[in-house]
């Protein structure tokens, strides 16, 4: 994985463990779309909106499993993370796997989808 595109995830990782929107919006994308472990699809302001109110906290993320496939100016991320979160009412404690895309645009990478779905330890 390139450099530049190691550092925003792992920022984008701090800044969600921290609960810290707005150094968050430095890496995800206006158009994110996220769908999260139950299945619920969000776009950003609703993500970014659910941190803000509360209804979603992170308290614990864990990254392993990691693998990158560059496509020019796309990324394809793939991880396994033990985390556990809020969301809405719903704990998540536990392993997740994640597929992220990253789009590089006018030069910085930003975080455009996200899905994740619980596994078994």
């Amino acid at each position: 994985m390139n450099d530049e595109l190691r550092k925003v995830h792992e920022a984008r990782i701090a800044a969600l463990l921290a609960g810290d929107v707005d150094e968050l919006d430095n890496y995800v994308a206006d158009d994110l779309t996220y769908t999260s472990p139950h299945g619920k699809v969000m776009s950003k302001q609703e993500v970014f909106g659910s941190f803000r109110s509360g209804a979603m906290k992170i308290t614990r993320m864990e990254i392993d499993d990691l693998a990158v496939r560059e496509h020019g100016d796309a990324a394809i991320m793939t991880y396994r993370a033990h985390t556990t979160f809020t969301d809405h009412g719903t704990v998540v404690d536990g392993p997740v796997r994640s597929t992220a895309i990253y789009l590089r645009r006018k030069g910085v990478w930003k975080l455009a989808a996200q899905q994740q779905t619980s596994i078994a330890d």
